[in-house]
């Protein structure tokens, strides 16, 4: 987080002089949300949260959220995209890492590629997941990596001014989630759906046939865009449930009404 705030001010030249004071804030504020988070945990769960917090790598204790609605499941099958270099604020990584879960990652800004095909074992896909497959669309890689996205929506949401600074544009190849299932030979029941395609979300979902695949937990990304209630809408129309709420982040976080009863 430090080193994508330090990049993203330099863009705007804007040095940082104080990074200890920066370090001070950004740590603080990572606390902040912890202690958010653990209060809404179930309070059996706590403890074991509390002794994977070192380790886990997600931005706002999405991985640990989805062990604490699975009890801690081990050798599950989840999808995540955008993967990044599948570490940093990776959703999935601990769960591979240390719970023998497997999986999709699928990312296609190219200068996330080496390392993700380096840091990784579950299947890799470079395609950019749409809302149909075989198109060639335009891409916006960010200065800031994380903030890549489709060129259609680079000006949308809160992080647009940095997408607009820096960065480049290619083409690239489009798959359908339900094309990037079927690719990989993906389970009909998934354990974990995690989606940060920064804004495209609802484009992709609301072209997925949820009567082919089942997922236990989805988070999914919305910058507090008007596609939020989209996505709530049409998660809801499908049998999921937004929980979790008073964090009051950038993700929504779902779990299937059929694993809460």
């Amino acid at each position: 987080m430090k080193d994508i705030l330090k990049s993203a001010l330099n863009n705007f030249g804007i040095g940082i002089t104080r990074a200890s004071k920066l370090e001070y804030l950004e740590a603080n504020k990572k606390a902040i949300t912890d202690i958010h988070f653990l209060k809404c945990v179930d309070e059996q769960f706590r403890s074991k949260c509390i002794d994977l917090l070192d380790v886990s790598q997600s931005e706002f204790r999405q991985d640990l959220f989805v062990l604490c609605q699975l009890n801690f499941k081990g050798n599950g099958y989840f999808v995540e995209f955008g993967a990044t270099n599948g570490v940093d604020f990776s959703n999935t990584h601990l769960l591979e890492t240390k719970f023998g879960w497997s999986g999709i990652l699928a990312e296609p800004a190219l200068t996330w590629h080496n390392d993700l095909k380096a840091n990784r074992t579950s299947h890799v896909d470079t395609r950019c997941v749409w809302k149909e497959t075989g198109q060639s669309i335009l891409f916006k890689e960010a200065a800031v990596g994380e903030l890549s996205t489709l060129d259609q929506f680079s000006s949308q949401g809160d992080n647009s001014r940095f997408r607009q600074s820096g960065g480049t544009s290619y083409e690239v190849e489009t798959i359908s989630l339900l094309d990037l299932l079927q690719a990989h030979n993906a389970p009909e029941h998934i354990e974990y759906l995690s989606l940060d395609t920064e804004g495209s979300e609802f484009e992709i979902l609301s072209n997925f046939d949820f009567d082919r695949y089942s997922f236990d937990v989805i988070t999914c990304e919305h910058n507090f865009t008007d596609d939020r209630e989209k996505i709530h809408g049409l998660l809801v129309q499908h049998g999921y449930i937004r929980i979790f709420e008073t964090m009051d982040i950038v993700d929504d976080w779902y779990v299937a009404t059929r694993i809460l009863n």
